[in-house]
């Protein structure tokens, strides 16, 4: 199956001239691939932390209290990064490792930023920046995002500053087999299974780190938010426990797309790929994924929060009139493109698209999927926060608000 031309990209130099003229393709099915991404912008710095330096003292560092978080505003926090590396097996396949990265709250407002995978530079995060106290008792909640066909952890990297500065840990996986210049046509079979396990063993990977590590035993897994962006979604509902269609995918096997099929892989999706542990779901650009039945997003098992953009016809509208057994709220976004959840709204070369500035639209869709975190996941029950994912208060008339 021959990729299909996406959303216009036109990548910025110095990237046209290295020839990277695909980028985060949406691959919602093997019968239904759509759209390109590009080049990572820059953003605000988030500032905040706190303490004193005095001569010979170590700084004093007080954690934040989270009751004084705003909803619009950045967070008290700055944001921290890492890059770690985990290896795990998946079922019928040979060991593998992939990388790990995590966004933290910090108190650094220097020092080196992060380029991810060598080439896409961030403005904002501080790789290795000094941890922040956590802002509960409990640790610090996580988010788990899974980025699109040939994208990056770091695609959605403005997303996950958002939510470092509120206090939560933000972790996501490079899918190895399926980035910008590994991703085979058509993709085989393990690449489906492979995708939501990176997922979990990314997890495992920041649950289990050696006692010499800051974030060790810290992360809070009982408050946990799973997100994704394009292709993303299909983990995104496949960790929210959407139900597999079997036949469809013994089906597609045989048509040749996806590739490498074998019965015991085909097996695997009749075993629980889910995460359990989520309190919600947030899948971001994307549509039904015909490896899910009819209606199989229908076997979610928490709240999902569907956000799409109006210039981005993926099927969200058609998912969200489909599906009827969940607590679902989509948002939608007028004048939104696919890269509104990702490196930014402008960013696919499409006039139609810079319409929606990337800050505009940030300032729209970031404090929303947070305030829906804070939401189902902590608890909150303040008067932005409920009014936002209540339907009672918005954030921009350009946004259209639905929930059954």
């Amino acid at each position: 199956m021959e990729a299909p031309a996406g959303d216009g990209l036109v990548l910025a130099d110095p990237l046209t001239r290295l020839g990277l003229l695909r980028h985060d393709r949406a691959v919602p099915s093997p019968r239904r691939q759509s759209l390109l991404a590009a080049s990572l912008l820059s953003w605000p710095l988030f500032v905040g932390g706190c303490g004193v330096d005095e001569p010979g003292v170590d700084p004093v560092v007080v954690p934040v209290d989270p009751a004084t978080f705003g909803v619009t505003e950045a967070g008290p926090f700055t944001c921290g990064h890492r890059e770690l590396q985990t290896t795990y097996t998946p079922p019928g396949q040979p060991p593998r490792t992939i990388p790990v990265h995590v966004w933290y709250p910090s108190t650094t407002t220097s020092g080196v930023h992060p380029v991810y995978s060598g080439i896409f530079p961030d403005t904002v995060a501080w790789d290795d920046g000094d941890l922040a106290p956590a802002a509960w008792s409990t640790g610090y909640p996580v988010l788990i995002h899974s980025h699109g066909y040939e994208g990056f952890a770091g695609n959605s990297a403005r997303l996950m500053c958002q939510f470092a500065s509120f206090g939560w840990l933000a972790v996501a996986p490079d899918h190895v087999g399926n980035l910008l210049a590994d991703t085979p046509n058509p993709l085989p079979l393990a690449i489906y299974y492979e995708r939501p396990l990176d997922l979990r063993a990314s997890l495992a990977l920041v649950g289990d780190l050696p006692a010499s590590d800051p974030l060790a035993g810290k992360a809070d897994f009982d408050h946990l938010a799973m997100s994704g962006h394009s292709f993303g979604t299909y983990d995104a509902w496949a960790l929210g426990g959407a139900f597999y269609d079997l036949p469809g995918i013994a089906a597609m096997c045989a048509a040749g797309n996806p590739g490498s099929c074998d019965a015991a892989g085909e097996a695997v999706f009749s075993t629980d790929l889910s995460e359990r542990r989520a309190k919600v779901v947030i899948p971001m650009a994307g549509g039904h994924n015909d490896f899910f039945t009819t209606g199989g997003e229908d076997f979610e098992r928490v709240p999902v929060l569907l956000m799409s953009g109006s210039l981005n016809p993926v099927g969200a509208d058609t998912l969200y009139d489909s599906v009827v057994g969940i607590d679902l709220t989509w948002a939608d976004v007028q004048g939104g493109c696919h890269q509104l959840y990702g490196l930014g709204n402008t960013q696919n070369g499409a006039a139609d698209c810079a319409v929606l500035s990337d800050e505009a639209g940030f300032a729209i869709v970031n404090p929303f999927i947070l305030a829906f975190a804070r939401y189902h996941v902590l608890g909150e029950r303040g008067a932005g926060v409920t009014g936002l994912v209540e339907g009672t208060q918005g954030l921009s008339p350009l946004m259209s608000w639905h929930h059954r």
